[in-house]
């Protein structure tokens, strides 16, 4: 979760000529989008949502879409822009941070065209490939190592309770030290399964409840009051209407954070500045995924169990479950581990994020670190639970805590509290995980049928598709699941 750094706004180029403009489609569609994306203005947003797009789903819905996008990238500078047919366009943008990526719409046909979607890819994705006839886990993570452009890999798989990793490449780009099996990687949004572990251990203690609302939870905390009645589940599962905080600008966190430096205290304002702005949506009225909604289920969770959040994670669930080579808070980590890296013009650079901000969203897995194998035992602790065994948390509560509800999105995914349930058309139905702070991806996967935990994770950003971990995941799980692969 990078920080954007400010970048004065350019000028909106044309993306078509002047004739092209005038015919409806896509083309005069797109056109008109990346003006109201490089405007920032919602109200633009919204009417473009009304007006330019198919009803399927809300306007507000869209705009909120739309405004996520261009608080990550605009003011977006178009290099190339093809239109194939009425109903699609491609453009080849540069956003904000130097980075390129497509976005591409479709629209209906017709005398008035709308758009039904927009997608954006990142210029390095690919058709999945197919690493299904791999012989080593060592040799699979080199393969896609190396496919993908990554200076290391790091693959663990528990199967029927035994344990095996892979680790592949060096630290940083360029230089000759390589990684090892127990170095800890930034885990991202894979934090957000940590957090309801957390939240589950302080339910079956009696501190908390799933129904605990957050104005039972922060009595004392001014909030709007359309967040009094949120309650936990609710924000495990994204439906709390809380803002969702996808990125911040370093203005913003400075703003925040202000002049503490505890990650407790600058927790506390980060919560205040989220319940001080309007509510997104009504209580359980739909799904929009929050890292705000995250950080305020740490700091609820920090002030139930009367300690730091970093605190409260490393001995309710790191060290029961033994994993030593984990660590919440940067500060703390050791210097012998795998760099983060970003793509750009010149190729990958080194980078890792620090800072307030990882301590702002430690509950969404800010500054949240493992080695693979590590993150392969957490895996396993709710593979127990799913298979109906009392360990780190009762198997009741792990049914809970996984219990999904309907996405809305096209594909008809599940989000339970922390966990995403997904059919793989050869792997099996997984419930995980995936995270990225912007300068490595990762990936964990659980498959209660085939009693198997896969975790999979790279030392490289960036968007493009399919990421590298569920390439690992997919090709792991099709091995046991006794399906054959498409390709």
């Amino acid at each position: 979760m990078p920080l954007l750094p400010l970048v004065a706004p350019i000028a909106i180029v044309s993306l078509v000529s002047p004739q092209e403009a005038q015919k409806p489609g896509a083309p005069a569609l797109l056109e008109e989008l990346v003006r109201v994306l490089n405007a920032g203005d919602a109200a633009a947003r919204l009417a473009f949502a009304e007006k330019h797009c198919t009803t399927d789903v809300p306007a507000a819905q869209r705009s909120e879409r739309l405004a996520s996008l261009a608080e990550r990238g605009a003011p977006f500078r178009v290099e190339r822009l093809e239109a194939p047919s009425p109903v699609e366009a491609r453009a080849w943008v540069v956003d904000k941070n130097g980075e390129r990526s497509t976005l591409v719409l479709e629209a209906s046909d017709g005398p008035d065209p709308r758009m039904i979607r927009l997608l954006v890819d990142d210029p390095e994705s690919h058709p999945p490939r197919d690493y299904t006839g791999w012989t080593t886990l060592e040799s699979l993570a080199e393969s896609i190592a190396k496919d993908s452009g990554s200076p290391a890999m790091g693959i663990a798989v528990v199967r029927d309770g035994k344990l095996d990793v892979a680790v592949t490449g060096v630290r940083e780009a360029g230089k000759d030290a390589r990684v090892s099996a127990d170095e800890p990687w930034s885990v991202g949004s894979i934090g957000k399964p940590i957090c309801t572990t957390v939240i589950g251990l302080l339910v079956e203690k009696g501190k908390l409840r799933f129904e605990t609302t957050l104005g039972e939870a922060l009595p004392d905390v001014t909030m709007k009051p359309g967040y009094r009645d949120v309650t936990l589940e609710q924000l495990m599962k994204h439906r709390g209407g809380i803002p969702r905080d996808e990125s911040f600008r370093a203005p913003d966190v400075r703003r925040i954070a202000g002049d503490v430096t505890t990650p407790l205290e600058i927790r506390k304002r980060y919560v205040a500045d989220i319940l001080s702005r309007e509510p997104i949506a009504k209580p359980d009225s739909r799904f929009a995924y929050s890292n705000a909604g995250y950080a305020l289920l740490s700091h609820v969770a920090e002030r139930a169990a009367g300690m730091p959040y970093e605190e409260l994670v490393r001995k309710t669930v790191f060290e029961p479950l033994g994993m030593t080579h984990s660590f919440v808070g940067t500060e703390s980590l050791p210097p012998d581990r795998p760099s983060g890296h970003v793509p750009g013009p010149n190729g990958l650079r080194p980078m890792n994020m620090g800072g307030a901000l990882e301590s702002m969203v430690a509950g969404a897995g800010g500054g949240v670190w493992c080695s693979v194998g590590d993150l392969a035992k957490l895996g396993a602790a709710h593979l127990a639970g799913l298979r109906g065994e009392d360990g780190l948390l009762k198997a009741e509560t792990v049914e809970r805590l996984h219990s999904g509800t309907p996405e809305g999105g096209p594909e008809n995914a599940l989000y339970a509290c922390g966990w995403g349930i997904h059919r793989h058309p050869t792997a099996g139905t997984s419930h995980g995980h995936n995270g990225s702070n912007g300068t490595m991806r990762a990936e964990l996967a659980v498959f209660p049928k085939t009693n198997l935990v896969v975790v999979a994770i790279v030392n490289r950003g960036g968007e493009g598709d399919p990421p590298p971990g569920l390439e690992a995941v997919i090709a792991v799980a099709s091995r046991f699941s006794g399906k054959k692969s498409g390709g």
